[in-house]
């Protein structure tokens, strides 16, 4: 006589089937809810996919192209894949923008409106002082916009550099010009290019050298034991947003005095 056969369910054992590969289901090292995970692989610490978006997300949003494992005791980077599955489509454009400026040399840069990719090639014959004068004038092939490629600042004619950079109103006027409620742009202290912030809080780290600075102020971070830090509101290297930004000889005196 024949038998029949039947193949009883195995008892659960914590693996569900993932797109890449099984995952276990853990406690998220950041919400501390029980789901199914696919441990980080640099650390293989657990962290769910809605707290590694929101975390990965919020990273882009500051300019980061080199993202830190959000696992404070890991000191690794996430790899490229692992960031672009877990980022919306919006943030995934701003993320490859910041990691192709992250990985360029000086002579290239973004035009400061569109950020167009230009690459600045010198020529090996002595140009005449005419040409001299025009040689950094750029005209980006994608928006038409026309500025300098040594300073990255709308273009200046008839006016150097040096002399554009202290008091130009062109300058001053793009640069402070708000737009939904926030400046148009900022400088790097280091490098000199411009920064724009999409949201996100005042400390930015540019994505070119890594020059930590306030994008209110536009000056570098600094700390010192017992001196505070830029977010201070005595310290030396305080914000001058943050203390009597009105009354600038007053929070110097004061803040001279508490040192």
């Amino acid at each position: 006589e024949g038998v029949d056969l039947y193949l009883l369910p195995e008892p659960f054992s914590g693996l569900i089937a993932g797109e890449f590969g099984p995952l276990l289901v853990l406690s998220c090292r950041v919400c501390l809810e029980e789901k199914p995970i696919k441990p980080l692989s640099c650390c293989k610490k657990a962290v769910c996919e809605e707290c590694l978006k929101r975390y990965l997300s919020s990273q882009v949003q500051l300019g980061q192209a080199d993202i830190k494992c959000p696992i404070t005791e890991c000191s690794e980077h996430l790899d490229e894949t692992t960031v672009l599955y877990n980022l919306p489509h919006d943030d995934i454009i701003k993320y490859k923008y910041f990691l192709e400026l992250s990985r360029i040399d000086s002579s290239t840069k973004p035009c400061p409106q569109c950020k167009h990719f230009t690459t600045f090639r010198r020529r090996g014959h002595i140009p005449t002082p005419a040409k001299l004068e025009n040689k950094y004038k750029i005209q980006c092939p994608s928006c038409q916009f026309v500025w300098c490629f040594k300073c990255h600042s709308p273009w200046h004619e008839g006016v150097n550099c040096k002399e554009y950079k202290k008091g130009d109103k062109l300058l001053r006027h793009w640069a402070n010009e708000i737009e939904h409620g926030q400046r148009n742009a900022q400088k790097c202290p280091k490098c000199k290019i411009h920064i724009q912030r999409t949201e996100g809080c005042d400390h930015m780290t540019c994505s070119q050298c890594n020059t930590n600075f306030c994008y209110r102020c536009g000056e570098r971070y600094r700390q010192l034991r017992f001196f505070g830090d830029h977010t201070s509101n005595l310290s030396i290297f305080g914000c001058k947003y943050r203390y009597l930004p009105e009354r600038p000889h007053l929070r110097r005196l004061v803040r001279g005095s508490v040192c």
